[in-house]
């Protein structure tokens, strides 16, 4: 098999065990938290240049809904924010879990990159 074959398999996998470390972690939490309007306006803000940018229409019309999702509950923004030391001992083991594997999936896209520009 190909090299960018192997590469996607890896990415692939390790997307697939992100998104269950997050369903077991979600399924045991038992304090349910409100949406963090916030992060959605500021995902928004990232998302729709990228779209513009990338010509993605996906990025572009879900960066809009996140930024006008967030906007809509501006009031909400301060009263659903989460400092580090309110996160109980498996939600900072998550974070710092999903934040690593979330690193590593960088690293390997930007292999990927030079792996297929150099050729």
């Amino acid at each position: 098999m190909s090299e960018k074959l192997w590469i996607m398999i890896v990415i692939l996998g390790l997307l697939i065990l992100l998104g269950g470390v997050f369903l077991v972690i979600s399924l045991t939490n038992k304090k349910k938290r409100k949406v963090d309007y916030y992060s959605l306006f500021v995902m928004g803000i990232i998302w729709f240049p990228l779209g513009i940018v990338f010509e993605n229409s996906l990025f572009f019309i879900l960066g809009l809904l996140f930024m006008v999702t967030g906007l809509a509950n501006k009031d909400k923004w301060e009263k659903n924010s989460v400092t580090w030391n309110q996160l109980t001992k498996k939600e900072k083991i998550a974070r710092i879990i999903i934040i690593g594997v979330l690193i590593l999936l960088v690293i390997l896209g930007v292999v990927l990159f030079f792996t297929l520009n150099s050729s």
